[in-house]
């Protein structure tokens, strides 16, 4: 997890979020499915394809939130196994990869992509914690 808080700048994880939206979109292009942030039990979708994501009824997707949430109460752990912060979590699947960037405890983004080959999980990562 990053050690700085999504306020410590004055700006909240959303208006980050907002503004990690278009520098995805610019940045990836149609390779971008969606893009989530979660804070304290709550959860945004600030973009997702439509074609993309259609399997998924709105109740799935925030779902999969939850559980990436509850996921990442135990990032601490894993940090203090390994004596290293631990800066993403990447599931790839046979068409989507999703990208988990914890800010805090309770608090982090999601990117969701196609697993096309076109874009590395780096890079993606690298965005991420330089918008938070």
């Amino acid at each position: 997890m990053t050690d700085e808080s999504a306020d410590a700048d004055d700006r909240s994880l959303g208006d980050i979020a907002g503004s990690l939206e278009s520098t995805l979109k610019a940045d990836l292009g149609e390779t971008l499915v969606g893009l989530a942030s979660y804070e304290d039990g709550e959860y945004d979708v600030l973009y997702r394809d439509e074609a993309a994501s259609s399997q998924y009824a709105a109740s799935d997707i925030r779902a999969i939130l939850e559980h990436i949430q509850l996921e990442a109460i135990g990032t601490a752990v894993y940090e203090e196994y390994h004596g290293e912060s631990l800066h993403a979590t990447v599931r790839v699947y046979d068409t989507l990869v999703t990208i988990t960037v914890p800010v805090e405890e309770t608090t982090g983004l999601v990117v969701v992509v196609r697993n096309d080959d076109t874009h590395d999980p780096y890079s993606i990562i690298e965005t991420v914690e330089n918008a938070v």
